[in-house]
Parts: structure tokens; C-alpha cells; sequence
């Protein structure tokens, strides 16, 4: 079952490498963009499917929390492109951010204990919980504002799959690159990819201040 599972990952995980890319630098309308998009989050999806039963098989909680946390990415991102924060999209939207808030709590110790027991990669679940615990709350915010125009939520879908984005090329770093301390590796494309959803992000600041007018 081990092994299904793994293999199953690993081509979820490809697939998803794979269309990464072509996502991000296809003109954002239907089209390659849309298509690459899908294969993207067809792929996260089967990766993350896989990922949280192996972390109970192999008993390993911090393989788990990574998992909830790229699903909470990937399912986030997906509903601000795909529906309005209204009605029942909304209700499963405040639904996935209250329960990254919730996952956000064990993260934070299972992190904490791992660095007082002197396992460095307990840095990388203190700031993957800071990250979903923040994005978690834009979230609601957002879900909570009287209007939010077009341009505010593909900013909110850019940030949450950018950020699945570095989950895979994260996992691929992992297990490709030899490299002491593990936590710079684990931790390397996140500083990469936020400034990167930040300067983005930035640069949509005038279409939603439009939006709103």
C-alpha cells in the first residue's frame, strides 16, 4: 500500500511540476493558462490524496502537517478563481481557513518540540504555520468584506497557488538536494516565492483599488 501510495505521489507531484510553469507564464485568461492550470491542481490533488494516508502509515506527523498545509493552498487558491466569496462557496471557504487556523495550533508545537528536541525542520513547521495561520485570516477578512471585485480575488487565487507552487518544487528540492542544514532546503523556495506573490501582487494593487471605485 506503501509503495501505491508513493507512486501516486510522485506522479501527482510531476504532473503538477510539470504544468507549474506553463501556469505561471501563460497570458491569465482561458486557454494554456486555464489547461495548465487544471493539470496543476489535478496533480497537487493526487499528491496531497496520497501524501496525508502515507504520513499515517509511516507515522510521521510533520509529513502530515505539510500535506494539510499544501492542500489548504491549493483548495483556497482554487475557490477564489473558480467561485465569489457568496453563498455556499463562501460557508466552504470559511470552513478551510478556520481549519488551517486549527492545524495552524499543532503545527506550531509539534514545531516547537522538534527544536527543543534539536530537530532543525522544526523551523519549517513554525513558518509553514505562520504562513497558513495569516493567509488563513486574509481569508476570512476577505470573505467578510460587503464587495470584493474580480481583481481582489485572482490576487488571493495568485498568492494561494503560487504558494502550491513552492510545495512542489519544495518536495523535489527534498529529495533531490543533499544539503546541511535540511531546514535551508526546505525552506529556500519560500523565500524565493514570497516576495515573488508579493511584488505580484503589487502590481494588481491598482486594478483592485479601480475595483472598488
Amino acid at each position: 500500500m506503501d509503495t501505491l501510495l508513493l507512486l501516486l505521489h510522485v506522479i501527482g507531484g510531476t504532473g503538477a511540476l510539470l504544468a507549474l510553469p506553463v501556469a505561471l507564464l501563460a497570458r491569465k485568461r482561458r486557454g494554456a493558462h486555464t489547461i495548465a492550470g487544471l493539470v496543476f491542481v489535478a496533480g497537487m490533488a493526487v499528491a496531497v490524496g496520497s501524501a496525508l494516508p502515507l504520513a499515517v502509515l509511516v507515522a510521521s506527523p510533520f509529513l502530515a502537517a505539510v500535506a494539510v498545509f499544501s492542500a489548504y493552498l491549493i483548495a483556497s487558491g482554487w475557490r477564489w478563481i473558480r467561485r465569489p466569496g457568496v453563498g455556499t462557496s463562501a460557508a466552504w471557504g470559511r470552513g478551510m481557513a478556520v481549519a488551517m487556523l486549527v492545524a495552524a495550533v499543532p503545527m506550531t508545537a509539534l514545531g516547537i518540540a522538534q527544536q527543543v528536541g534539536g530537530d532543525g525542520l522544526g523551523i519549517v513547521l513554525l513558518v509553514f504555520a505562520a504562513i497558513g495561520g495569516s493567509l488563513a485570516i486574509e481569508d476570512l477578512r476577505a470573505l467578510s468584506a460587503e464587495r470584493l471585485g474580480k481583481a481582489a480575488r485572482t490576487t488571493l487565487h495568485l498568492g494561494r497557488m503560487i504558494g502550491g507552487g513552492i510545495a512542489t518544487v519544495t518536495a523535489v528540492l527534498v529529495v533531490n538536494v543533499a544539503f546541511e542544514p535540511a531546514w535551508v532546503v526546505w525552506l529556500a523556495p519560500t523565500a524565493v516565492g514570497v516576495p515573488l506573490i508579493a511584488v505580484w501582487s503589487a502590481r494588481l494593487a491598482p486594478k483592485r483599488a479601480a475595483s472598488r471605485t
